[in-house]
């Protein structure tokens, strides 16, 4: 499967996963090993967590931080650069398919 991404997009897929692993850590050392994988809850949270802070790094990237294009000889702004995007996608739009994702997963 080819991965299509413009800007910082990648880093949608590392969100996620890092948001997972980190709460399968924290899950594990407080309440003993084997406890992520019983329980669905901390996948739960995990997943909430991942589309706040994918949802916040888009809005960060895509809105704040964009830098607007000038032409050269006009000096005039002609847009703004393109957007940090996964798979055609702007990266705050991949917070609701994460969600998506979680209501999926567990209904």
């Amino acid at each position: 499967m080819l991965i299509v991404w413009r800007g910082l997009g990648w880093l949608v897929p590392v969100f996620a996963f890092a948001a997972l692993l980190l709460s399968q850590l924290a899950v594990d050392a407080v309440y003993g090993d084997g406890f992520y994988t019983a329980n669905a809850w901390p996948k739960q949270v995990a997943f909430i967590v991942a589309a706040f802070s994918i949802a916040i790094l888009g809005a960060y990237l895509n809105h704040t931080k964009r830098q607007m294009l000038v032409d050269e000889e006009t000096g005039e702004v002609v847009g703004k650069a393109p957007a940090h995007s996964l798979f055609f996608i702007p990266i705050e739009y991949w917070a609701i398919v994460v969600l998506a994702l979680l209501f999926m997963q567990f209904p």
